[in-house]
């Protein structure tokens, strides 16, 4: 912990990104991507904001340390999470993009051969480490997918569990034990308007769904798009849940 991204979160599991001005005044966001190193190769998760491109292009490229970027996984479409994928698929040529790629032929015509369709259950092998698929419980777009790593214990749930809390600059590299705990009003606030779909529904079910998927895992870790790095879910989870309103 240094106060600043990037952060390894385990010897293989790098934490990047940067934070911009949330709509709350006085308050940062983050806005993160995961770079997960194998013996056979290396996946980014998601691709980082166009706006963080050369901070978050010097992290990966100094944690690959010569290696080469094989996959690209954007957990969704949304600018903070695919933003950067034809700068990747530039900067790594043998790179490919996996994950539900639908429509990204209409965007990026030029990579279209590049791309892998992964659904619940499909899995990349990184040669130590398997990545494998999940379909989201707390998705944003319908193109979301979510990703376990089997060696780190990571669950990557890209716009779930966000961990909005206070930080100011030299915060921004804590996991969630490390901090206070979350503020429910601008989890809610944030859902309701990242997702849209809690503020209409009963989330009770889906947080029951949550429930089931973090005991068959126990993950070490979830890692988010936009606030600290869970490493202690099970004091977490109430806290999220309250945010969805369930």
């Amino acid at each position: 912990m240094t106060g600043t991204l990037p952060r390894a979160i385990t010897p293989e599991l790098l934490w990047t990104g940067g934070c911009m001005a949330a709509s709350v005044p006085g308050m940062l966001a983050h806005y993160s991507c995961y770079l997960l190193r194998g013996r056979q190769g290396a996946m980014l998760v998601d691709t980082g904001h166009p706006a963080h491109r050369d901070q978050v292009t010097a992290d990966v490229l100094a944690f690959l340390d010569g290696a080469a970027l094989t996959h690209i996984f954007p957990t969704h479409g949304e600018l903070p999470h695919a933003g950067l994928l034809a700068h990747w698929l530039e900067l790594f040529p043998q790179a490919v993009a996996v994950g539900d790629m639908r429509d990204w032929q209409l965007y990026l015509p030029q990579h279209s051969a590049r791309f892998r369709q992964m659904a619940d259950g499909d899995a990349v092998d990184l040669g130590d480490r398997r990545i494998t698929f999940i379909a989201p419980i707390w998705r944003d777009l319908p193109d979301t997918l979510w990703a376990w790593d089997d060696t780190s214990r990571t669950l990557f749930v890209s716009d779930a569990c966000a961990c909005f809390h206070p930080h100011a600059p030299g915060q921004s590299d804590r996991f969630t034990s490390e901090v206070a705990p979350p503020d429910i009003a601008i989890m809610q606030d944030f859902n309701d308007k990242a997702l849209h779909w809690p503020r209409y529904t009963d989330c009770r079910e889906s947080a029951a769904a949550m429930d089931r998927l973090l005991a068959a895992l126990d993950p070490a870790f979830l890692c988010g798009a936009h606030g600290a790095v869970v490493d202690d879910w099970r004091r977490m989870m109430p806290y999220f849940k309250a945010g969805m309103g369930a």
